[in-house]
């Protein structure tokens, strides 16, 4: 447990890390990526040092002495251009939470600890029975940059099975990669011949980051998915398919069913500023339920459910949430101001107070707030404007939930009244201005409303449900908000397009 408690906090500290200033961010990473290259650099350089030459015969001196030749220094092997950094949202802020922060790059220890105590992976310059070089002989944790992170090749074949094809994104914890498996089962018609490569010929592989916290968090995402997977032999709650793992050089490589891109990715290219039509929000919503309801059945709760870890297949009919990597069983849940992403944390977290299963409903109820509108609904710079914006929809926090509130002091002062932290415009420092009528201002049913107004009868009384619907999921109060069964039963799911 206490080992637990320690991984726990070490995790809470590196997500209140990740909220950092965004220029204090940026030199942070500067300086420590500069650090980390002179101290492989200084490896490197004690590897490739050139042993003594053999005793040659005399040769005539020349006129004048030629300078010595130093020794060659094996060729770095081409660095793969990082991924684009993650567009902003629509209206101009970022997703912060996904943010490509760096937490961890002090791990040099640790990662050679945890090299030696695993016995290591892979091994060095050999050539597998694919057929794959590794390229990499002779120079030392190439494969990883000065963070970390996992650099794979296009080409390269992991575990003598996976090509990859692409690299597919970052986050704080890992790298996505899509690959070929090679090994893959074709599919076969009724007469036994091939008819085409097999249901996951292409995968995709998440990479996590070489150290030992990563390494840890990993074995816990890896327990949750064969717990949601077991559960679920015929694939059909709409959580992704996790097939196996591996490990190699140092990091932990799980390998899931490839889908097309995610709801981020979706709302990008179809909806941008606009969202997707109600029926569209409708279908979505019904999957993310129904897989809502397999993790509460399993005793899961997520705690990152947002557009980026909802996955969409080619024919953007079926999605899949994906990312357990902040995921726990219930009961292990312990107090922090910054689990889940921003944007769609709930209140009780901000609070500090306790959370469970309905933590994820608000942050479906986030997802589908922006699948329709195209905007974020919650959008604050901080946990105290996030806590503003919800009074500006929802109104004052009920006082029962305030006396339970671990983080109380940090939104209220003494008698209740909520304190919103702003930057003096003459002094640039930070004052606490007291909002003394925290009424509401928006309503969510008329934003919705005036979303589009050319809809008919018919869709303008799916809009009205699905606000109706958010209202109820929109509940400061965990224990009172809509459950994921009550959601199931909704009108707006329930009720198919057209009935009166």
């Amino acid at each position: 447990m206490e080992q637990e408690a320690a991984y726990q906090a070490r995790v809470a500290a590196a997500l209140e890390a990740a909220e950092e200033d965004e220029e204090t961010r940026v030199a942070r990473l500067a300086e420590e990526r500069r650090k980390r290259r002179e101290e492989i650099m200084r490896k490197h350089a004690a590897s490739t040092a050139p042993a003594p030459a053999a005793p040659a015969p005399p040769v005539p001196a020349p006129p004048v002495p030629a300078p010595p030749v130093p020794a060659p220094v094996p060729a770095p092997t081409p660095r793969v251009p990082s991924p684009e950094k993650k567009e902003e949202s629509s209206d101009g802020a970022p997703d912060m939470f996904a943010d490509d922060a760096d937490l961890f790059d002090d791990e040099a220890e640790d990662k050679a600890a945890a090299r030696e105590a695993r016995g290591g992976g892979g091994g060095g310059g050999v050539v597998g029975t694919s057929g794959a070089a590794d390229m990499t002989a002779g120079l030392s944790d190439n494969w990883d940059d000065a963070e970390g992170y996992y650099r794979a090749r296009m080409g390269e074949v992991l575990d003598e099975r996976y090509r990859v094809m692409e690299t597919s994104g970052r986050g704080v914890f890992s790298t996505v990669v899509k690959a070929k498996d090679l090994k893959a089962e074709p599919s076969t018609g009724e007469d036994g011949d091939v008819v085409g490569e097999g249901q996951y010929s292409e995968v995709a592989i998440k990479v996590i980051r070489a150290n030992e916290t990563m390494y840890k968090a990993a074995q816990l995402e890896m327990t949750v998915l064969r717990k949601l997977c077991g559960t679920d032999p015929e694939n059909k709650r709409h959580c992704v398919k996790f097939l196996r793992h591996f490990e190699f050089r140092d990091h932990v490589f799980m390998v899931f069913e490839s889908m097309h891109m995610n709801l981020r990715e979706v709302l990008k290219k179809y909806g941008r500023n606009v969202g997707i039509n109600v029926h569209g929000v409708r279908s979505f919503a019904t999957q993310m339920l129904v897989a809502l309801k397999h993790l509460k059945n399993c005793g899961v709760v997520h705690a990152d459910i947002k557009p980026d870890n909802i996955l969409v297949n080619k024919s953007h009919n079926v999605i899949k949430i994906c990312d357990f990597g902040s995921a726990m069983f219930d009961g292990d849940n312990e107090i922090t101001p910054y689990l889940q992403s921003r944007f769609y944390r709930a209140p009780e977290v901000i609070l500090g107070l306790p959370y469970s299963h309905p933590m994820d409903l608000w942050s479906i109820g986030c997802c589908l707030y922006e699948l329709y509108t195209g905007a974020i609904a919650f959008q604050g710079r901080s946990n105290n404007e996030m806590m503003m914006k919800f009074i500006e929809v929802k109104g004052p926090v009920p006082r029962k939930l305030l006396r339970k509130a671990a983080f109380r002091e940090n939104h209220y002062d003494n008698d209740g009244m909520f304190s919103l932290v702003e930057e003096d415009p003459v002094t640039n420092r930070q004052i606490r201005r007291l909002i003394r009528d925290a009424k509401p201002t928006k309503d969510v049913a008329v934003t919705l409303a005036a979303h589009d107004r050319n809809l008919g009868e018919a869709e303008r009384r799916k809009v009205s449900q699905l606000a109706d619907m958010l209202d109820k999921m929109f509940n400061f109060d965990p224990e009172k908000r809509l459950t994921v069964s009550q959601a199931l039963t909704h009108p707006f799911i329930k009720e198919s397009p057209g009935t009166k």
